[in-house]
């Protein structure tokens, strides 16, 4: 079955694009890169090709294969068969929650440092979330008319913070006062904890462009307009994530960095070592809208899920409705605003906030990696199909499908592992590792579930006597 939107509410192709670099760029990461020094580098670089290369053949060709709502979803239903659609579309939907939440953790640092509170104070940290959170989802049930507009303004914020982030990065190289000496750095990244959440991170940070299938009813132009996004987010991921990396690198010395204060650190001292102090609190501000943007544009594509599934009668029929007017999934997003709240909320159970943090990002790169598992099983599978008229195709055909769809799924294997390796420095990694495993056994088990009471439902309706 499927829904459109209005065609005054469909996205152009500018808000196509800057709709998909909001999803599908991650400035916060290059803190994480940058916390494993100029070794990260050729990391970013690979991952393009294995990763962000193969998620962007397979999306287009899958999205111009499969009509109607759900996407990576609805291609593995219809794919692999109900069951696996469902528990990818489950994982995928369920793993944008603690990634939620954990924008939501960032956002509410940059608060707390932008208004001189306390960064260990836990309370302070869940109200300034849940406050967004509202926000949020406000915007989000106006409808995509007024929801495109975070994501927009937020991504140009971002691209102005990336481009000062670089110019510092030049400036104070060109002076000679790197803080890395690129020269005699080794570019091999070590096998530790920070490599192995590097990756699965980098995988994260470029993933997000199958939303497309998820909006390809309100795009107008359709498959045109999708694939010159990818281009425009390719060439965007790779401009972000190395010179920005890079940038970090010139600006603090590894040992400096660190995951979660390491982008606004790292924004303040530079503009301080520029003579640029007293503009930190604006390219800090930018930072924020940009995250915030982001938060806004993911939170819109993750509603439809519960709405797909809602159609296909696995949910309860009320989150297959939308509002007449703003077209707005109204149940679905406010289900999922309640989940986005617990898991802020539940995250915090013996946990610092930096604790939290890093548990909430192995989470959301654990539960939304697993369902491109099933994504790339379609896609390899669809090279053996029958072909459909006017649908898109790579260059190559079969074998490039062939190959681009293995060397996706190889790299989703490796991040999932990697998500899964606990730190060196906690102090219980046995705790942490079982934590992780506990939380994703919980989210399918949860999902398996759903399927199960769904399945019964819909098999005594079928049984039910006719009026």
């Amino acid at each position: 079955m499927t829904q459109s939107m209005p065609s005054q509410q469909k996205l152009k192709f500018l808000d196509t694009a800057l709709y998909m670099l909001a999803v599908g760029l991650g400035i916060r990461w290059i803190a994480v890169a940058a916390a494993v020094g100029p070794a990260s580098l050729p990391l970013w670089i690979v991952a393009l090709f294995v990763f962000f290369l193969p998620l962007a053949v397979a999306t287009a060709e899958l999205t111009s294969r499969y009509e109607g709502e759900g996407g990576i979803y609805l291609w593995a239903r219809d794919g692999i068969g109900p069951l696996a659609g469902f528990i990818c579309g489950w994982l995928y939907w369920i793993s944008l929650m603690p990634y939620f939440a954990g924008i939501l953790y960032f956002l509410g640092g940059l608060t707390i440092a932008a208004i001189g509170g306390d960064p260990k104070d836990t309370l302070l940290y869940i109200s300034i979330s849940i406050a967004i959170s509202l926000l949020v989802t406000a915007v989000q049930v106006a409808g995509l008319k007024y929801g495109k507009w975070p994501p927009n303004i937020g991504i140009i914020g971002g691209w102005i913070v990336v481009f000062v982030i670089v110019g510092m990065g030049a400036v104070l190289a060109a002076q000679g006062r790197s803080a890395t000496d690129f020269h005699h750095a080794s570019f091999v990244a070590p096998l530790n904890f920070n490599t192995a959440i590097l990756w699965g991170t980098i995988v994260f940070a470029y993933g997000g462009i199958e939303t497309a299938g998820m909006l390809r009813n309100e795009i107008e132009g359709g498959m045109r307009t999708i694939v010159r996004a990818f281009a425009i987010v390719g060439a965007g991921s790779l401009f972000i994530y190395i010179l920005g990396t890079s940038s970090f690198l010139v600006i603090l010395p590894q040992s400096a960095l660190t995951r979660l204060g390491g982008f606004p650190d790292a924004l303040r001292i530079g503009l301080a070592h520029v003579g640029l102090g007293r503009y930190a609190p604006v390219v800090i501000g930018l930072f924020a809208l940009s995250m915030l943007g982001a938060l806004v544009a993911w939170f819109g594509v993750g509603a439809r899920l519960p709405f797909a599934a809602g159609i296909d009668a696995f949910l309860p029929p009320v989150f297959a409705r939308r509002n007449p007017k703003t077209g707005a999934p109204v149940p679905a997003i406010l289900l999922q605003s309640a989940l986005m709240i617990a898991i802020v909320i539940l995250s915090q159970a013996g946990s610092s906030v930096a604790g939290a943090y890093d548990f909430l990002v192995a989470m959301g790169v654990l539960g939304a990696t697993i369902p491109y598992l099933f994504m790339f099983w379609v896609h390899i599978k669809s090279a053996n199909m029958p072909k459909i008229a006017g649908a898109w195709a790579p260059f190559g055909g079969q074998r490039t499908t062939l190959v681009l769809g293995w060397l996706g799924m190889v790299s989703c294997i490796v991040a999932i592992v990697c998500s899964m390796v606990p730190s060196s420095s906690d102090p219980h990694p046995l705790a942490a590792f079982l934590k992780i495993v506990v939380a994703a056994a919980a989210m399918i088990g949860v999902g398996l579930l759903f399927y199960w009471l769904a399945a019964r439902r819909r098999k005594a309706l079928a049984l039910a006597p006719a009026e």
